[in-house]
């Protein structure tokens, strides 16, 4: 019977044997953990790094030196102010009432996602968001061109496929490139525009309030946020309407710790990153499904709606707990749903397809607004509330638009919610 000697100098004979091929295991095994470490090391780095740049682009001095810049490059179009603040946002508002499920706003001009050569740029402010963009290749809808009546009011939107990644490297790098050029030089000259090249880029030599209508190969990823508002009936003996409000988390890709109005998010198909079929795109086009999704999980923390994780039908959506329970409240004029307009964020030049919803059922409060993994904080305030945080806080520019179009609109009007958000000295926000 073979020894204990012989086992070793058979496995020594079959290691020499595999030659090159065992230096080789040998190394990787010794070496597999160190990269396993270095790899958590640069993400911890990347995430540090992103932190210190999203604390600077949120101070006073950099937001008031890019209102600025925003004003001189975009000056003649309305900009969102509210509360004695401005904000680097355009309003465009319906030439028309788009009534809900608003089949008639949005049309889709081409499902083929355009390839998209990355500069070394563009590359990276990739690796400068990092982990913190979760499915870079989801799939979604990008603004082509909005069309304006002769009075400047929205007549439709006009929509082409891309994905998250596209968006990222053509519309949220835009502030990226605004905050270096602030880092470098905060002089604002005549020709600041001709030194952002990747704004100049997307305006492909059009004047720039046009641009904002209609881009020019880039790939803003067309966005929906609606503001709830709902009367809460948990208190009988203080019955009164509240707002839906978040903190941003630290650790998001986009506009870290800003308060924000939610459910607010991208025009997505409800998919998988490899879905590529053109009838999954053309199903997925509704923007009444889109914002249903947001709301189901921005407030409820339903994660099975972030992405398609197995083979359901995307109508599905609309059976969800929630979303169901709000169709049949709108249904029974219980709950409404009206399109107030685009916000326009000019630092991203992004366009968000604006909507209040407002609820008045007693069943409704009983629901506790969760929250989900982008939102640090999640409130219901009250308009008084809702008034201070958007007055003294910093705010995300389209929420602060959102807000101006809802206390205008005829339904916060008629409810009366309108005159206790508006400034005391002239009865305007």
């Amino acid at each position: 019977m073979p020894n204990f000697s012989h086992y070793v100098s058979e496995l020594i004979k079959f290691w020499n044997d595999l030659g090159w091929l065992a230096n080789f295991l040998a190394v990787a095994v010794i070496m597999l953990p160190a990269i396993g470490k270095i790899r958590a090391m640069m993400s911890r780095r990347r995430q540090k790094r992103r932190s210190v740049t999203n604390t600077k682009m949120n101070s006073v001095s950099y937001l008031e030196w890019m209102q600025r810049v925003i004003s001189k490059i975009y000056a003649g179009r309305e900009l969102v102010s509210l509360y004695g603040k401005k904000y680097p946002a355009i309003i465009l508002r319906p030439g028309k009432k788009f009534l809900y499920p608003f089949s008639d706003l949005c049309h889709l001009a081409s499902t083929d996602i355009k390839p998209l050569r990355l500069s070394r740029l563009q590359k990276n402010y990739l690796r400068f968001l990092g982990d913190s963009v979760k499915r870079p290749k989801m799939k979604g809808f990008a603004t082509k061109e909005i069309l304006l009546d002769e009075h400047g009011k929205i007549v439709a939107v006009h929509a082409q496929a891309t994905n998250y990644q596209q968006n990222l490297v053509t519309a949220h790098i835009l502030e990226w490139e605004l905050f270096k050029r602030y880092k470098k030089n905060a002089e604002i000259t005549d020709d600041i525009l001709s030194e952002l090249k990747l704004r100049s880029a997307y305006h492909g030599g059009q004047p720039p309030l046009q641009a904002v209508l209609k881009p020019c190969d880039a790939f803003p990823l067309i966005s929906v946020q609606a503001l709830v508002i709902y009367k809460d009936y948990k208190d009988p003996n203080s019955v009164m309407w509240k707002a839906i409000i978040a903190q941003r988390g630290e650790n998001v890709a986009i506009k870290p710790e800003l308060w924000q109005i939610q459910p607010a998010g991208g025009f997505e198909v409800y998919g998988h990153e490899d879905d590529d079929l053109d009838i999954q795109l053309r199903q997925g086009f509704d923007v009444r499904a889109a914002l249903f999704r947001e709301y189901a999980e921005e407030l409820y923390n339903v994660e099975e709606l972030s992405f398609r994780s197995d083979g359901r039908d995307s109508g599905s959506i609309l059976a969800e707990p929630h979303i169901s329970q709000l169709i049949t409240l709108i249904g029974d004029n219980k709950a409404s749903m009206d399109f107030l307009g685009i916000i326009t964020d000019l630092t991203i030049l992004r366009h968000e397809l604006s909507f209040l919803i407002v609820i008045d059922d007693p069943d409704y409060c009983r629901y506790p607004i969760i929250g989900s993994s982008e939102a640090k904080r999640m409130f219901s305030l009250n308009m008084a509330e809702l008034k201070t945080i958007f007055s003294n806080q910093n705010v995300h520019s389209s929420s602060a638009g959102l807000l101006q179009l809802a206390i205008e609109s005829d339904r916060l009007k008629s409810l009366g919610i309108s005159s206790s958000l508006e400034t005391a000295d002239d009865g305007m926000p």
